[in-house]
């Protein structure tokens, strides 16, 4: 063999594999199927409130979201037909 060693041919040395991660933590169970993480967790704020709803202010500060965030995901909901508006307040819909 020449002088010049070609790739890692050379490397004698800690030749042992390197340990693998350990496998992903489980995810926690999902609170409405078919919706993403942040909308869920929306979700799960505006049932909280119960037959009192919940104004969107009210929402984003429970949620931890800006407001806007918040009425995106209402409005969502009632396109879904899962929640409703009655004047400034938010409701989950029975059913």
């Amino acid at each position: 063999m020449s002088k010049r060693q070609k790739g890692r041919r050379h490397r004698k040395v800690n030749r042992t594999p390197r340990p693998r991660a350990m496998a992903a933590p489980q995810r926690p169970a999902v609170v409405a199927p078919g919706l993403g993480r942040h909308t869920a967790r929306t979700w799960q704020g505006l049932r909280e409130y119960g037959a009192a709803g919940a104004s969107v202010e009210e929402l984003a500060e429970a949620v931890g979201y800006q407001a806007r965030t918040i009425l995106k995901h209402v409005t969502g909901f009632a396109d879904q037909g899962l929640a409703e508006s009655r004047g400034d307040r938010w409701f989950v819909r029975a059913g």
